[in-house]
């Protein structure tokens, strides 16, 4: 299994729909079992891919949302247990999805607050910035070949979680000067992030990182 996260701190560049297209012509048309994976809070890539009235039945009036990601990570958000796993939302036979929630943006601060005490060798802080690569592996488990992975386009700890738990990154960027500013920035940073990390797993050899 291969997972990729698609990435940039800028919006408007075709992240999403890049994500969107990549998904149906290796999952529809190659015959490549695929994931799609939407951490991006604002999850426009769970509305590219499924229509009003299921999103309706996925995102209902309840806190619950048990097929969303925000359903999968409430047990750790809530402090009451590990993540549960969602069924794959199946978009065609080799092609399923892990729908967004705009309640991911509630994991956020619980993120923030963990990825300091790694420092400190706090286990249950590992488990919670290993929630979403734990998530993936359970739901891609031997079916899919390919994970690929939306996110939002800010810095955020969110994004930090979702990019240190893939082993690429891809960043589509816009043919002008900022963009190639931002890559300038966000290279050191992604480097950084992955850096960390690495040496952090490294004293934790006994967890499921």
């Amino acid at each position: 299994m291969k997972t990729i996260a698609f990435f940039n701190n800028k919006g408007g560049v075709g992240k999403t729909s890049l994500v969107y297209h990549l998904a149906w012509m290796f999952g529809d048309r190659l015959g490549v079992p695929v994931l799609a994976v939407d951490l991006d809070p604002q999850a426009n890539l769970t509305a590219m891919f499924l229509k009003e009235f299921r999103l309706e039945q996925i995102w209902p009036d309840s806190e619950e949302h048990p097929a969303t990601i925000y359903g999968a990570l409430r047990p750790v958000l809530r402090g009451i247990g590990d993540i549960a796993t969602p069924p794959i939302e199946r978009i065609r036979p080799a092609l399923g999805l892990l729908p967004g929630d705009l309640g991911l943006s509630r994991f956020e601060d619980k993120l923030s607050e963990n990825w300091p005490k790694c420092h400190n060798s706090d286990e249950a802080a590992f488990r919670t910035m290993t929630a979403f690569h734990r998530l993936i592996e359970s739901m891609a488990g031997d079916w899919a070949r390919l994970v690929l992975i939306d996110v939002g386009p800010n810095l955020g700890a969110i994004n930090r979680a979702a990019l240190i738990s893939s082993e690429h990154v891809c960043l589509p960027l816009a043919p002008d000067l900022y963009s190639l500013q931002g890559l300038q920035n966000l290279g050191p940073i992604l480097r950084s992030w992955r850096s960390i990390w690495t040496d952090l797993k490294s004293s934790q050899t006994h967890l499921k990182c």
